[in-house]
């Protein structure tokens, strides 16, 4: 009788230590899909961000301005698709729509892809990028 007690007390703390472990991987998981999803987010609005004010700056300072910006390959190794217009830029990276106003109207020639280099200019109160 002593002998089955003690097998009996064993699968209950086997059965204890297993739930937990669910519950550990469970919340892990979760923790881990989380911080993946904000680190999308934060590299998307730092291109962004970097993009924005590299065309706001052409707007606001002398003709004769001139930058080069290479967009990266990829974003947290993951392919993204961006898309420059008129007056704003916006990506789409893991399903989502990221998009930020520029402050002065531009010009855009040639298909911007990741990876792309491109030249940001400002002649004749006029900025303009171009695809190299």
């Amino acid at each position: 009788m002593r002998k089955s007690q003690v097998g009996i007390e064993f699968l209950y703390f086997v059965s204890i230590a297993l739930i937990l472990l669910l519950v550990y991987l469970s919340l892990s998981s979760t923790y881990l899909s989380f911080a993946t999803s904000k680190s999308d987010y934060l590299a998307a609005q730092n291109l962004l961000e970097q993009m924005r004010n590299e065309v706001n700056l052409a707007g606001r300072v002398e003709d004769g301005y001139s930058r080069t910006v290479k967009l990266p390959n990829n974003l947290n190794g993951k392919p993204y698709t961006i898309f420059i217009s008129s007056k704003e830029i916006s990506i789409i990276f893991g399903g989502n729509d990221y998009s930020k106003v520029f402050s002065t109207d531009i010009v855009v020639s040639g298909s911007i892809q990741p990876g792309a280099i491109l030249f940001i200019e400002k002649i004749n109160e006029q900025v303009s990028i171009t695809v190299q």
